[in-house]
Formats: structure tokens, C-alpha cells, sequence
């Protein structure tokens, strides 16, 4: 029996009842996710190998469904900025055809796309050894339409100077 005032804390007690996953288990049944998203988050980033290979990262989105927007962000951020890239390949995938996450996935994953284009925009303007004033910096750093950074994107491979990107 597990003491209330045990050091180990509420963690220890809840595994000690069974009601609860160890903190670093492997999280691949949708239920349990659902039941503890915070620790499918938790078991996706602790086992990269394991969410590389499909049940762990497939239970993980059940989980977030549960949780309001705000934190459903939250978490994702916390996961895209830890596991291996071609995990993530494999979550954004997930998530973008994942109907419950339509939303989440259009406004979250616009800024990961945005963010590119910016990079790529940038980028290939250095690359032509064209100088980019600070305010056409941060025009095309605040620029959040990717249709507008797609033709950006376009423009910087052809155009002789930054004034014409934006013409």
C-alpha cells in the first residue's frame, strides 16, 4: 500500500491503484489515450522509435480530440517540436486527414506551411544575391496567405529587385 504522503507522489499512487498508465508507458490503445491524453502526448514524445512505427502516434490525436482547442495546440506544438522529422511527416499526415482535426489541422499546420514559404521566399532571394530591405522583411515575415506566399515564392526566382516582389 502507497502512503498519501509518499514522495513518489500522485503518480506512483494512481499506478499503485491501476487506474492509470505509468507516466512513460507506451500509450497505443485510442481509449487509454482518451482517458489520459496529457500522457499520450507524453508516451508519443518519451517512445520516438515506437510513434515512428504507428500505434503509439495513431492513439495520441484520440486523446487530443478530448481536449479543447487551445491545449490540442499546445500539445501539438510540444510534439512537432520534439520527435524526428519523418515522425512528424507521418503525424501532419494524421491529423490533416483526420476529420475531427479539420480545423486544427488548416490553422495549425498553415503556419508550419507558412513558415516554409517564408524560408524558401528568403532563401532564393539570397541566393540571387539580391539585397532585402528590413521592411520587406518583415512584410513577407507577417504575411500569413500562402497563396500570396506562393506567388511570392514564384516571383523570387525571376525578378531582378525585392521592390518588384511586391508589385
Amino acid at each position: 500500500m502507497v502512503r498519501e504522503d509518499d514522495p513518489a507522489g500522485p503518480e506512483r499512487r494512481h499506478h499503485a491503484a491501476g487506474d492509470r498508465p505509468q507516466p512513460h508507458a507506451l500509450i497505443t490503445d485510442p481509449d487509454q489515450a482518451r482517458a489520459c491524453p496529457e500522457l499520450a502526448v507524453l508516451s508519443a514524445v518519451a517512445h520516438p522509435d515506437e510513434a515512428e512505427d504507428g500505434p503509439a502516434l495513431e492513439a495520441m490525436p484520440a486523446g487530443l480530440k478530448t481536449l479543447d482547442q487551445e491545449r490540442r495546440t499546445l500539445y501539438l506544438n510540444f510534439v512537432f517540436r520534439s520527435l524526428p522529422e519523418v515522425t512528424i511527416k507521418r503525424l501532419e499526415e494524421m491529423v490533416t486527414t483526420i476529420q475531427d482535426f479539420e480545423d486544427l489541422g488548416k490553422k495549425y499546420f498553415s503556419h508550419w506551411v507558412a513558415e516554409g514559404q517564408i524560408k524558401s521566399i528568403f532563401s532564393v532571394l539570397d541566393a540571387r544575391g539580391l539585397e532585402i530591405p528590413e521592411d520587406a522583411r518583415e512584410r513577407i515575415r507577417r504575411c500569413e496567405d500562402p497563396n500570396q506566399l506562393d506567388a511570392w515564392a514564384r516571383k523570387a526566382a525571376v525578378i531582378t529587385s525585392v521592390d518588384e516582389l511586391f508589385v
